[in-house]
């Protein structure tokens, strides 16, 4: 693994992550493979690039394919190069990566991954350039399993409908780079209690603060900047 931490190329980055800031190198690996972990140990995965952030997956001492979304922190290249042993290991220590593993999308601490090899952990499919056409199912909120039933579709002429968990909502939605996801929305006016009313609050709350999204066939990761806001699952047909 490289730590050069430059910006893609457009193309690319859309590629890779659909929206926000770019923070995979262009020449870093597809894949890491865990290091430095004890055989009875395990590497979390959080919900951003920090230990105060939530555990929401982990990952086997001698995993490999865990795949690789890209990294923040550490050295630049150029820096890297003229710098000590010393700095050099200091500096890994603030390195922190965006990864996939058993269907989990999570921030592990870059220190304890290498360059790796296939075949892919996170076994969610390819990365997708585009949500146009997607129907995803809420699975989690940063980790919390969802207590109600809900759903977003991402129609091609870029309008979304959905289902809250409580209301039927509908408005529009963009993957433009530095802006949230969705804007205002319409809703119906049912009113709920209980687990149906804290998932609408929070899933719509994430549908409109994310402004960097992750996605794969099977599965799509919202952000907030780095930090993980819900997890959902592909819900149309293939």
């Amino acid at each position: 693994m490289t730590f050069s931490f430059v910006r893609l190329p457009l193309l690319a980055l859309f590629a890779l992550i659909l929206n926000g800031p770019a923070y995979a190198t262009a020449d870093g690996p597809d894949f890491f493979r865990v290091s430095g972990v004890a055989t009875t140990d395990i590497l979390n995965m959080r919900a951003g690039p920090s230990t105060e952030h939530t555990v929401v997956g982990r990952i086997p001492a001698e995993a490999n394919g865990v795949m690789n979304f890209g990294c923040v922190g550490g050295l630049s290249f150029d820096a890297w190069q003229t710098a000590s042993d010393e700095e050099r290991a200091a500096a890994a220590k603030t390195r922190w990566c965006l990864v996939g593993y058993d269907r989990t999308i999570g921030w592990s601490a870059g220190w304890f991954l290498t360059e790796g090899s296939a075949p892919d952990a996170l076994d969610a499919g390819a990365r997708q350039s585009t949500l146009a056409g997607s129907e995803w199912q809420l699975r989690d909120l940063a980790g919390t399993p969802a207590m109600a039933e809900a759903w977003v579709n991402f129609s091609s002429d870029g309008t979304a409908f959905g289902d809250s968990g409580c209301n039927r909502f509908n408005g529009s939605y963009t993957v433009e780079p530095g802006q949230n996801l969705m804007g205002p929305t319409a809703m119906t006016r049912r009113a709920c209690i209980g687990d149906q009313a804290e998932t609408e609050t929070a899933f719509m709350m994430a549908l409109s603060k994310a402004n960097r999204v992750v996605a794969t066939h099977l599965l799509l990761a919202l952000f907030e900047d780095d930090r993980l806001l819900a997890t959902l699952t592909r819900r149309d047909p293939d």
